[in-house]
């Protein structure tokens, strides 16, 4: 890469790889970055791509604030031909989502997020937004705080909203709460990867989001199968692959075309 970085958010977009955001050691240490950058492997050549804006972080009341909470990239995803990346202001231990931006290859620029995707857009905390598209669709992990279930959840653009797509995911059977996870769309399934006590990596699938249908008046903001019991979604998962890899921690999961 042109500028060394750790934890950025990296997708695929157009068989290219971007990476965004992530932090730098400076001389004060950790330094978050806001620039972004593009890889094209028909030439092996990073190029750089406009630095996000984080226009909701310049608009912060204070000079004393704005030193404080700094902007990073949350997660980062490809739909509709566009790059999707949700964002918080991050001041050790705290952040605060502030919704995100949204870039356009064809533009070359960067333009704000919908408010009731990036408020709305599932996490396992602030900080740690991960989702997937399949068949066209964005869905998002929203693991529970209070339980061993998650959720997974699907945006709606027509109406500007997250709706529950599965309102069970077995994420407390294999993972610490303190884990990562991630989140991958391949052949048409959602796969859930996770780390548990033993470090092993669990891939977990399920097929189940196929029927959900997003505009059902009669639904309010669900839109999963009304015919599954709590126990019948949780079963719709299955693990795949397991693998023991020791000390190594989740960090990205790209599906690549070979």
């Amino acid at each position: 890469m042109i500028t060394g970085r750790a934890f950025c958010k990296a997708s695929l977009l157009n068989n290219k790889l971007y990476v965004v955001g992530g932090v730098s050691k400076g001389k004060s240490g950790l330094a978050p970055l806001q620039s972004a950058e593009v890889f094209d492997p028909r030439t092996g050549v990073w190029a750089e791509v406009p630095d996000m804006p984080f226009s909701k972080a310049q608009a912060l009341p204070t000079a004393f604030l704005a030193e404080l909470l700094k902007p990073i990239a949350t997660g980062m995803t490809s739909y509709g031909g566009k790059l999707y990346v949700p964002q918080s202001l991050y001041s050790w231990p705290f952040f605060v989502d502030v919704g995100g931006e949204i870039f356009d290859p064809e533009t070359n620029s960067w333009a704000e997020m919908p408010v009731g995707m990036g408020e709305g857009w599932p996490a396992r905390q602030a900080g740690t937004k991960l989702s997937a598209v399949i068949d066209g669709d964005l869905y998002a992990l929203e693991p529970s705080t209070s339980s061993d279930r998650g959720k997974i959840k699907i945006y709606d653009p027509q109406e500007d909203n997250w709706k529950v797509a599965v309102g069970q995911v077995p994420v407390g059977d294999f993972a610490e709460s303190e884990c990562p996870y991630l989140l991958a769309g391949f052949l048409g399934k959602l796969h859930l990867i996770i780390k548990d006590v033993n470090s092993k990596i669990n891939i977990m699938q399920t097929d189940v989001l196929k029927p959900v249908e997003l505009s059902d008046p009669g639904t309010g903001s669900t839109c999963q199968n009304q015919h599954l019991s709590s126990e019948q979604e949780t079963n719709l998962w299955k693990v795949i692959a397991s693998k023991n890899l020791a000390a190594a921690e989740l960090v990205s999961c790209q599906v690549l075309n070979i």
